[in-house]
């Protein structure tokens, strides 16, 4: 699922933001992040720390279903330097076990390990 080219925007400099979006009883909400944070726990699943995310909890809990964005301006895209995916899946806070002791390892701060298990890449750009 994960294939060379979002590995390359996840891996290349400069950082870039990355976007998850989860929907709710209040309607659709955003979180921003960084394509630095995200650990690649197997080919469908990423993880991300949670250090507040508390909407993007309470979403979950109503609907697991989730979109991420991420990007990259330094990599080639289809037709011009810089490109971008939208991934769809599905979401779940982690707080104790294995992938939540591999974020709190990199991240002594997170409070959950947000994981997203993805159905479909797509790449935009």
């Amino acid at each position: 699922m994960i294939n060379d080219k979002l590995l390359e925007v996840i891996n290349t400099l400069p950082d870039a933001a990355l976007t998850i979006v989860t929907n709710g009883k209040r309607g659709a909400h955003a979180v921003n992040s960084w394509n630095s944070y995200i650990i690649i726990y197997s080919d469908d699943t990423l993880l991300i720390p949670a250090g507040r995310m508390n909407q993007t909890e309470e979403n979950i809990k109503h609907n697991n279903k989730a979109l991420l964005t991420l990007c990259n301006r330094e990599v080639m895209g289809h037709t011009y330097k810089g490109t971008g995916f939208l991934l769809r899946g599905t979401a779940e806070m982690v707080y104790r076990g294995e992938p939540f002791e591999k974020i709190r390892a990199k991240f002594p701060w997170a409070r959950a390990a947000f994981m997203f298990t993805i159905s479909s890449v797509e790449q935009t750009l």
